[in-house]
């Protein structure tokens, strides 16, 4: 129990921390389309990386695909960019089937990006019980960090009475200016 429990808590603390900026930056994007009214595709997309992330931190716990940390971090900044551009171009927030795969994929790939730290604390081979915790980590840190950038972004709209579409395309092309930088930098 411990282990699952310290596994857990390792997770949390490093998605949460600035020191995983693609993740946090991919799932704040991710968050800022959504209005609370919107919960069921919120939640059902959200299931989506979540699975995405545990099926791509599984593959590289049995080695079935493998990439060097500067691949993964140049396919993150892409992430980035691929998801602002999805927010530019599909106003709606619904879960169709066609964003449930996206998005599943973008959990792909974050679960690839993370487990180069899960690799760091717990070695290359899979354990069951450190995996698990620290994939409950990772699923509970995506929802922290989306949930809270949905809500600071409602807040942010009543306070300053904007409209939801000109909200998502200034945060969006912030997003998309990073990346860009990003995907300068790494490649």
């Amino acid at each position: 129990m411990d282990t699952i429990l310290s596994s857990f808590q390792t997770a949390l603390y490093h998605l949460l921390s600035f020191a995983s900026f693609e993740p946090f930056m991919l799932l704040v994007l991710f968050g800022i389309t959504f209005q609370l009214k919107d919960w069921k595709a919120y939640f059902s997309l959200l299931l989506a990386v979540v699975i995405g992330s545990i099926a791509g931190l599984l593959l590289c716990n049995f080695t079935i695909i493998n990439f060097s940390t500067p691949t993964v971090k140049l396919i993150l900044a892409f992430s980035i960019l691929i998801v602002g551009l999805q927010n530019l171009l599909i106003s709606q927030s619904s879960a169709s089937t066609i964003r449930y795969n996206f998005f599943a994929l973008i959990g792909i790939i974050l679960g690839i990006a993370i487990n180069f730290h899960y690799r760091k604390h717990y070695g290359s081979g899979f354990s069951f019980y450190p995996f698990t915790g620290y994939s409950l980590g990772a699923s509970v840190s995506y929802f922290l960090i989306s949930f809270i950038s949905l809500l600071v972004s409602s807040v942010l709209m009543l306070v300053f009475k904007s409209d939801r579409r000109s909200f998502n395309l200034v945060i969006t092309g912030i997003g998309i200016g990073i990346a860009l930088v990003l995907i300068y930098l790494r490649y």
